[in-house]
């Protein structure tokens, strides 16, 4: 079977065949080891792009930087070839953030299931955040921009890239919802439109 099959095939069992939070994360548990394989192999290319358009708006190496859903440190390590070194990941899965250790390249590790609670981490504790992957069926939804916006500073930065697919065919993402639910976060009740 080729990457992009297993990649597909790991992809279909997390978005449609586990109804809840603990079945998701054995997924991602069982693949952990393989992971970055898999998706190498399949051609993703999404953790590169981010990391590349992320430094395109947050030029500053020393800032502090959360991979949100960060898996095995995919995309920090895009960031840390980049000469980023403050990163700390936060995601479900446990045995992701095992391989993720290994690599060396962020400073905490915060293993927690996000849902629509109040994760434990200060207001404004980071200059940016990137999140690749983490919005799809069963997984992330708007509920955690909220929380983005309290952890990251005032002026910083938020990435959040994701499949079209997903913003095409998922309803809760569909038909601009997703837009519309950052259109009602506090952030952007402070900004306005201009």
């Amino acid at each position: 079977m080729s990457f992009l099959n297993i990649a597909c095939e790991k992809l279909n069992n997390i978005t449609s065949d586990v109804p809840d939070a603990d079945g998701k994360v054995k997924i991602y548990d069982d693949w952990a080891e393989t992971y970055d394989e898999v998706q190498i192999g399949s051609g993703y290319k999404g953790p590169e792009n981010a990391a590349n358009i992320f430094s395109s708006y947050l030029a500053n190496t020393d800032a502090r930087i959360l991979d949100f859903a960060c898996g095995t440190g995919r995309v920090a390590g895009e960031l840390f070839k980049l000469g980023y070194r403050n990163i700390d990941g936060l995601d479900a899965s446990q045995k992701s953030l095992d391989v993720a250790a290994k690599k060396n390249i962020m400073n905490e590790l915060i293993c927690v299931w996000v849902d629509d609670k109040t994760l434990k981490i200060a207001s404004d504790s980071y200059d940016g955040l990137v999140c690749v992957g983490g919005f799809m069926p069963g997984q992330l939804h708007s509920d955690c921009f909220d929380e983005w916006i309290r952890i990251v500073k005032p002026g910083g930065i938020i990435v959040n890239v994701l499949r079209q697919q997903w913003i095409d065919e998922y309803p809760p993402y569909a038909n601009n919802q997703l837009e519309d639910d950052v259109k009602k976060t506090r952030a952007f009740d402070e900004m306005g439109t201009n």
